[in-house]
């Protein structure tokens, strides 16, 4: 996809939705976009993880939505000073009938004055899959998430998920201290079957903190 199609079908929706995509500023050591799906196995007693869950039944059920996702962000801290953070978006806008697999990746974004994560932004079509429904940016159709967010300095995540009864999201502070993101991290630093790319970002995440060698004459 090109720059001004990209701008179009990607960005240009998500900003009427409240979520302004920025160029550049990820930093090259975020915690790796591949185990954000990790969070939803995060227990609340060795996490400190939070939930905001909304019943199908609600009739207020986005607008409820969207207030549960708000406030874990922002108690949590998701937010910079400038109301930026990383969503993980598409690394294109693929075809699902012929892409069946394409690594999404982050990519930084503004929260807007007025936006609307759980409804127009979850409603943004990509295509059709090969099973015949829609395939969103953020979910499957507006009330329907599916989407992770990270802060900048990869200190909160925070995911938004469709479950059984309702829909809602889920704040993990700390992510990659937790038992289940640094198990799938060291699987997919060494996995034999793990695509390359995420091989590397694993790696990077898991020597961030290494001292950098020093040259001895």
């Amino acid at each position: 996809m090109g720059r001004q199609e990209m701008h179009r079908k990607v960005h240009a929706p998500l900003k009427r939705a409240g979520l302004e995509v920025l160029e550049g500023g990820v930093p090259c050591t975020a915690l790796p976009v591949s185990v954000m799906s990790a969070m939803a196995s995060c227990t609340h007693e060795e996490t400190g993880r939070r939930d905001a869950f909304v019943g199908f039944g609600d009739p207020h059920l986005i607008e409820q939505a969207n207030r549960g996702w708000y406030a874990l962000a922002t108690s949590f801290g998701l937010f910079d000073a400038g109301r930026e953070f990383l969503l993980a978006l598409p690394a294109h806008r693929y075809n699902p009938r012929v892409d069946l697999y394409q690594p999404r990746i982050w990519r930084r974004v503004r929260l807007l004055e007025a936006w609307d994560v759980m409804g127009a932004a979850c409603a943004i079509r990509r295509g059709r899959s090969v099973l015949g429904y829609d395939d969103c940016l953020l979910g499957s159709r507006s009330g329907r998430p599916e989407f992770a967010m990270l802060s900048l300095d990869s200190t909160v995540a925070v995911v938004g998920t469709t479950w059984q009864d309702g829909i809602g999201s889920l704040a993990v502070p700390n992510p990659g201290d937790t038992e289940p993101v640094r198990r799938l991290i060291d699987w997919e630093a060494t996995g034999a079957d793990v695509p390359r790319d995420r091989r590397a970002q694993a790696i990077v995440w898991l020597q961030r903190d290494r001292p950098a060698a020093v040259e001895r004459a």
